[in-house]
């Protein structure tokens, strides 16, 4: 996989995962005929399974939104009334009972199958969203959603989904809502048992990644990992808070993209590719 000029996997601090070109590797699950579309990332087999796609998050349908409809629309191009087949990389059910998995359609003999995650994103209709359980496709996605955003495609091309800069101004009216941003973090410390990284010098107002003690096994070098993240010009994705200025909860590496490039004045509202 060819990673942007701005990117580069960081060894030292375990911020990525090992990425190679070739697709994941999963397991396999389910398999059956799509009998309806629910929304942009979710669809019922006809078995009554109800399965929620993994590692992805497409536009919720709302009034004003376009995207969450264009979607929808895209998913039921790429599989109602098609047999799919499951596969499973991490947590299998969520608590609903859905299945959350990546789907395949099989093309015929000697077809490589259309990996659905992918396409949503190559289409601009999907961005990456791991958590901690489901993550091992992170690489493939990446790369997926960066095509889609370099080429201008579906919701790349609407503010609202944009990369934003780390700042409150930024922010503005993305609280309660998944975002992904970008800054220098101006400070990283510890307090008790979790990890704060602040992208400004006023910590009651300013942009904070929170990182919980739980999670610090998850990166290869603990503690020390994120602490050294000082100074670092990174990309986060996560759903944003309001506490003591806008807040992301960070439980796991694949949430943050290390930036090669300096961060973007603090003025402007979102990100170019």
């Amino acid at each position: 996989m060819i990673l942007d000029k701005s990117m580069k996997l960081i060894g030292l601090f375990g911020v990525f995962v090992a990425i190679t070109a070739a697709a994941p590797s999963f397991e396999r699950g389910e398999a059956g005929q799509v009998s309806k579309v629910l929304d942009g990332d979710s669809f019922v087999l006809d078995s009554g399974l109800e399965v929620r796609l993994a590692e992805v998050e497409a536009p919720r349908v709302r009034p004003g939104d376009i995207w969450g409809p264009r979607a929808t629309q895209d998913l039921e191009r790429l599989i109602l009334g098609k047999k799919v087949e499951l596969r499973y990389d991490g947590l299998r059910r969520d608590r609903r009972g859905r299945a959350i998995a990546h789907v395949f359609v099989p093309q015929g003999l000697g077809k490589e199958a259309v990996w659905v995650q992918s396409a949503l994103l190559k289409n601009g209709l999907a961005r990456v969203h791991t958590y901690a359980d489901n993550r091992r496709a992170i690489g493939d996605l990446w790369q997926a959603e960066r095509e889609a955003r370099r080429a201008g495609r579906g919701v790349w091309t609407s503010g609202p989904y944009q990369v934003r800069f780390a700042t409150p101004e930024a922010l503005q009216g993305g609280i309660n809502s998944f975002q992904l941003m970008e800054g220098k973090v101006e400070k990283a410390s510890q307090r008790g048992k979790v990890i704060f990284l602040n992208f400004g010098t006023d910590e009651k107002t300013d942009v904070t990644a929170i990182v919980p003690e739980t999670a610090f096994p998850r990166w290869r070098g603990g503690a020390q990992d994120l602490l050294a993240l000082q100074g670092r010009t990174i990309r986060v994705r996560g759903y944003v808070r309001s506490s003591n200025g806008p807040s992301v909860w960070v439980d796991h590496p694949e949430q943050i993209e290390f930036i090669m490039a300096p961060a973007a004045p603090r003025q402007q509202a979102s990100l170019k590719p």
